[in-house]
């Protein structure tokens, strides 16, 4: 009950995000959606996982889903750091003894494919808010999205991002567009965007960056008052340089604990 109630929570504080409407030279997206679908859909899985969340000695197990992004032949896969552990005393100033929330029994089902195959941690960075997994025994190339062939995001930019459904909708891929709307260097570089989490790729499908959101802000924030301040409403963008770098040194590592 208190992982739903907290999951509730983050949800509520984050439903004013919603995607931005991308400029009039976008205003009909199919060949955009097309290409984006043809080039890097298959990439685009599912992930599940069992969080455990402890509280006062007390233990829930819950399974949760997220969308995760191949990022090599052989079966690497990026996933936002969030889904593998949670310390919800970064909420909110003076929470000590706060629920922690760990996650195992990684489960992967690729494109196409009604089986679901164990993957494992390889290592996370919290700096950056990201993780990676590694598919056990691939069976052969796979398709992947190359991070090192991206190009930069700036303000005013609009970008789109692939995601899949659940069983609900059959698990096919589904396409929502964003908009980057500033760049802030307090306390680090980061740009503010309006989308979705995810992977976004431009209009001509590069990747430009990897798009999160950060739960201890969006905390901190979800109360804006009478006066209505929106400003602090936005996800971050992490550039697809830094992603790409991260992602080559986890590529050369074996899987946690070995």
């Amino acid at each position: 009950m208190l992982f739903r109630l907290l999951t509730l929570a983050l949800l509520l504080g984050s439903m004013p995000l919603q995607a931005a409407t991308a400029d009039e030279e976008f205003d009909d997206y199919r060949e955009i959606f097309a290409m984006l679908g043809e080039r890097h859909a298959d990439a685009v899985v599912t992930v599940k996982f069992v969080m455990s969340v402890t509280n006062s000695g007390n233990e829930q197990r819950v399974e949760d889903r997220t969308q995760a992004v191949l990022v090599s032949a052989d079966g690497l896969l990026l996933v936002p750091e969030r889904t593998i552990s949670l310390d919800f005393s970064s909420f909110q100033e003076g929470s000590q003894g706060a629920p922690v929330a760990k996650s195992s029994d990684f489960r992967v089902r690729l494109a196409g494919s009604d089986e679901w195959r164990p993957a494992d941690l390889v290592t996370r960075d919290s700096a950056l808010g990201l993780a990676w997994l590694r598919l056990r025994d691939p069976q052969g190339e796979l398709p992947f999205i190359d991070l090192s062939r991206g190009t930069p995001a700036k303000p005013g930019m609009a970008f789109f991002s692939v995601l899949r459904t659940s069983d609900e909708y059959g698990g096919v891929a589904v396409f929502r567009p964003g908009l980057v709307l500033g760049e802030t260097h307090t306390p680090t570089f980061r740009l503010l965007v309006d989308g979705v989490p995810g992977l976004a790729f431009s209009h001509e499908g590069l990747p430009m960056g990897y798009v999160d959101v950060d739960l201890a802000q969006l905390m901190r924030s979800r109360n804006t008052g009478i006066g209505m301040d929106m400003a602090d409403m936005v996800l971050r963008m992490i550039p697809v340089e830094k992603v790409a770098a991260a992602t080559a040194q986890a590529a050369k590592l074996p899987i946690a604990g070995e």
